[in-house]
C-alpha cells in the first residue's frame, strides 16, 4: 500500500438519541371499549372521523367514542398545555385506545 492516500473519514451517521419502544398490544376486541379521537384541527377531521365512527360501528357496535373536541388542538399556540392535559383526560374518559389525525 505504499504510495497510497489515506484519508480519514467520519462515520455519517450518529448514535441513536432515542431508544426504541415497542407498541402496546392491539386491543382483542373493539366492543366495549372506549376510543379517543386526537386532532391538530389541520385536514378534514370534522369529515375523516364521522366516516371513521361509522365504519367503526359498523364492525363494533358496542364501542364508544370520545370525540376530539374534548380534547383540544394538539397543534399550535396552546400544544404544550394541551399535550400537558392529555395523559389525566385519556383517564377521565377511560379511553382504551385512541386515532390520533395529524394532518395530510
Amino acid at each position: 500500500m505504499a504510495g497510497e492516500p489515506r484519508f480519514e473519514v467520519l462515520w455519517p451517521l450518529s448514535r441513536r438519541a432515542v431508544r426504541a419502544a415497542t407498541a402496546a398490544p392491539r386491543l382483542p376486541d373493539l366492543n366495549g371499549s372506549t376510543i379517543a379521537e386526537l386532532w391538530d384541527v389541520i385536514f378534514r377531521g370534522e369529515t375523516i372521523y364521522p366516516l371513521v365512527r361509522e365504519y367503526i360501528r359498523a364492525r363494533y357496535p358496542d364501542v364508544k367514542f370520545v370525540p376530539y373536541t374534548e380534547f383540544g388542538n394538539f397543534h399550535g399556540a396552546r400544544e404544550r398545555e394541551v399535550i400537558a392535559s392529555l395523559p389525566g383526560k385519556l383517564k377521565a374518559h377511560k379511553a382504551d385506545a385512541a386515532i390520533v389525525g395529524i394532518g395530510a
